[in-house]
């Protein structure tokens, strides 16, 4: 069966935690050896769960909904730059690696990465 190729670039909504519904930005980009995810968090206007707080049924989430081979995704969080003094409010990056038991994502860890990182691994096959 032929690989079909996946681009999405919307708002996306799902059930967070105690089914709240909640929305993140959702950019997939499908490229030859891996699919990429990337979660935009919307703060203010996500009237739920934060994808970072949601990030393992999300991952598990995405990856069956658009049939994306879990083994191949690259999983990567992005928190927009709010405009504000503080240094958490900074725009940032994080690959977020999971462990992958058959059927879902447990225990993410992250790693900030530069938003040029972020440029080349969509850019790049």
């Amino acid at each position: 069966m032929a690989k079909k190729n996946i681009f999405v670039d919307e708002i996306y909504f799902f059930k967070g935690k105690w089914d709240i519904p909640s929305k993140c930005g959702l950019k997939i980009v499908d490229k030859k050896d891996k699919t990429i995810i990337l979660v935009t968090e919307f703060y203010e206007s996500n009237p739920g769960t934060s994808v970072t707080n949601w990030n393992t049924h999300l991952a598990t989430e995405l990856c069956l909904k658009f049939n994306i081979n879990p083994e191949n995704m690259i999983f990567i969080e992005h928190s927009p730059e709010m405009s504000s003094r503080f240094s958490f409010y900074k725009e940032t990056f994080d690959l977020v690696s999971f462990d992958w038991d058959g059927s879902s994502f447990s225990n993410p860890r992250w790693k900030r990465i530069s938003r040029e990182e972020v440029f080349e691994l969509i850019n790049n096959s």
